[in-house]
């Protein structure tokens, strides 16, 4: 396979597990409300579990230079912490489909900060790309719909600060990429913003929750699947791709999470909905196109 491949195929794996997110935690709100709980939850599972299995199978991959702990340090806590926080203070403020169009103005974040952070350059064909894939995702999202709009202030700064956040995972996910495996970058990324996270629920209000087994399956899936595999997948993948390129490839991650709801919901899809699905197509293969 080549490297442009692999970049591809695992940077489109991580998105597909990462569209879950929305459906796994509309099922688990109807156990705890909570929202910061449960990405509390969701982020020490996850690093546990991969912390866990490294320890026992590949501890060589937990390995890391002093000099390196402030970086991932800051990373967790931009890139999880305040990300996981910042999304569901933004949908507190507005609605969902207003949060998610803010958060995916990060495409945009990589292409610009990434000139400057990693020496990308700015083509034609990613502006092309991030235009298609953005009109796209708001067709998906049905911004055209003016039920699901609810402007305010406060909304609308997190929603673009969460933006930030998750784009300032794939700008430190790539430069980590240049020193250590993705899996290392992944386990400390998720380490330290799981400790940060217990800062707002600290593990005593976890451990003495009692939800059904049902509840718990949610929880643990939560973490394993969108998180510690989608995640995985995403940062390995920026390994072989450009960070700008993989940041408009993940816009797959929307077309995953209305199809599971249409499937999971019933959720119908519009056929202005269908045709953002079919913009976001086409903004990923003009990536893929060499520029003349």
């Amino acid at each position: 396979m080549t490297k442009d491949f692999k970049g591809y195929f695992f940077v489109i794996l991580g998105a597909t597990l990462l569209g879950s997110i929305g459906i796994l935690g509309r099922l688990i709100y109807v156990y705890e409300p909570d929202p910061i709980k449960v990405v509390t939850y969701r982020g020490v599972i996850a690093s546990i579990f991969l912390f866990g299995s490294l320890a026992l199978f590949n501890f060589k991959k937990l390995k890391i230079k002093i000099s390196d702990i402030p970086f991932f340090a800051i990373y967790g806590f931009l890139s999880v912490t305040l990300t996981f926080i910042l999304f569901f203070y933004a949908i507190k403020y507005t609605t969902v489909a207003v949060a998610t169009i803010l958060i995916y103005t990060y495409p945009a974040w990589v292409l610009v900060l990434s000139m400057f952070i990693l020496d990308e350059k700015l083509d034609r064909n990613k502006i092309i790309a991030l235009l298609l894939t953005f009109s796209g995702c708001m067709l998906v999202i049905q911004v055209y719909n003016p039920s699901v709009l609810k402007f305010n202030l406060k909304g609308i700064i997190y929603g673009l600060l969460c933006g930030l956040g998750a784009a300032s995972y794939t700008l430190f996910g790539k430069k980590a990429t240049f020193k250590y495996d993705s899996q290392t970058v992944v386990s400390y990324a998720l380490g330290f913003g799981a400790l940060f996270l217990l800062l707002f629920r600290p593990p005593q209000t976890l451990l003495q929750e009692s939800y059904p087994t049902v509840a718990w399956l949610w929880i643990f899936t939560l973490a394993i699947v969108p998180t510690l595999l989608g995640y995985s997948f995403y940062t390995k993948g920026l390994k072989y791709l450009e960070a700008g390129k993989a940041g408009i490839i993940a816009t797959w991650e929307v077309i995953v999470a209305s199809f599971l709801a249409f499937i999971i919901f019933s959720e119908k899809m519009t056929l202005l909905q269908i045709s953002g699905a079919l913009l976001i197509f086409w903004g990923i293969f003009i990536i893929k196109r060499k520029e003349k």
